[in-house]
């Protein structure tokens, strides 16, 4: 590895976005007790950190094209913790929606940063420590989880946290000073890229398919507890299996990320759609919900890859705008699927409602076929 302080500086700021990234569901009871909001409230809160990640999205791009990697960092991470700390008068439903707007905007903003950042771990192997990092910002997310939840009615603990996350922002900041990045690669081990144009029919196939694969990704996070309780099952059986789901992803992002530098990235994307595909019929046709696991494992490095895969298709400057106007196209697809969804399941049901996810992958994966079939690394 290269650049071995940029990755661990990385691995640790993955860790806190994704602890924060978990703060608006842990702590709902404190949101709906101490502070008095409805569940409606609620609702409008978790819309609002969905529209911050469009809008921060969509703008920036164009400011990672201008500054730079390092300096775009430094400057989100001092605007994440200046958010965080705004938190702390989130007993206020205007401040709490504001700053869950900029926080959740933020974190997806520098994970996506890193993505474009991830040549600078590695000349060869660069994918693999990109899934590395993912899994690491899922042992952040289920590590607060586990270890907050007890306290999720707690003011006091929902302020230690706050503070304690954007105090850690601190020397993350001090060590990425003394960091020297390559602004200039971000080819994430693809094939020789575009040079001069931007290739629009790939990306725009590219985009389909990262937004189909989202959905359903999604999809399963969302709604198969509640899935599984109208087909009369328990909301604990129910919950374990969501857990094998988001443990799949983690051990996958680990496990099958190390292994994109021997496979190459298109085998192991057509793979990971494939797999993803077959377990997702089986689970909402043949009701075998123990393959969550399965389903959730292939799937795991489809996202950081295809995400990547992106800056193949437009010259060097555009690199940084490209990843995150794919990302941002994707989430809009997301959007509207979600805000869709609840009006398919009044009227068809959980049961056939649901079976609408194993068609979202299929889609992406024939989406992904002209992309990624007879390519070589």
């Amino acid at each position: 590895m290269k650049n071995k302080l940029f990755f661990a500086l990385c691995a640790v700021l993955m860790v806190l976005l994704g602890t924060s990234d978990a703060l608006r569901g842990v702590f709902s009871p404190l949101f709906l007790s101490s502070f008095g909001f409805s569940e409606a409230m609620v609702g409008v809160i978790v819309s609002a950190s969905y529209l911050g990640n469009l809008v921060f999205l969509l703008i920036g791009g164009n400011i990672l094209d201008r500054l730079g990697i390092r300096k775009s960092m430094f400057f989100f991470i001092i605007m994440m913790a200046l958010s965080l700390c705004l938190l702390l008068f989130g007993y206020e439903y205007s401040i709490l929606i504001a700053g869950f707007f900029l926080t959740l905007g933020l974190s997806t903003l520098l994970n996506t940063s890193i993505n474009i950042a991830s040549d600078n771990f590695s000349d060869n192997n660069s994918l693999s420590y990109l899934n590395i990092l993912f899994f690491i910002q899922g042992i952040g997310t289920s590590g607060s989880q586990l270890l907050l939840s007890p306290y999720a009615d707690s003011k006091k603990a929902w302020n230690i946290t706050l503070i304690v996350l954007a105090s850690l922002m601190i020397p993350i900041l001090m060590m990425l000073m003394r960091t020297n990045l390559d602004e200039k690669k971000g080819k994430a081990q693809i094939n020789e890229k575009t040079e001069g144009k931007i290739s629009y029919i790939p990306l725009l196939i590219l985009i389909l398919s990262l937004s189909f694969y989202t959905i359903a990704e999604h999809g399963v996070t969302n709604y198969i507890i509640s899935y599984g309780i109208a087909l009369g099952r328990d909301s604990a059986e129910m919950g374990r299996y969501l857990a094998l789901y988001s443990l799949g992803i983690m051990s996958g992002r680990l496990i099958l990320g190390s292994l994109i530098s021997r496979t190459g990235a298109e085998r192991m994307l057509l793979s990971s759609l494939i797999v993803g595909s077959i377990s997702f019929f089986l689970i909402f046709y043949s009701s075998m919900l123990a393959l969550t696991f399965v389903a959730g494992f292939a799937i795991s490095v489809f996202y950081p890859t295809i995400v990547a895969y992106s800056r193949h298709f437009v010259p060097s400057s555009f690199d940084s705008r490209a990843t995150t106007i794919v990302v941002s196209l994707a989430s809009i697809f997301d959007i509207i699927f979600n805000f869709s969804f609840g009006f398919v399941i009044e009227n068809m049901g959980f049961f056939y409602a649901m079976r609408i996810l194993p068609i979202t992958i299929i889609l992406s994966l024939l989406f992904s076929l002209p992309l990624l079939v007879g390519k070589k690394r």
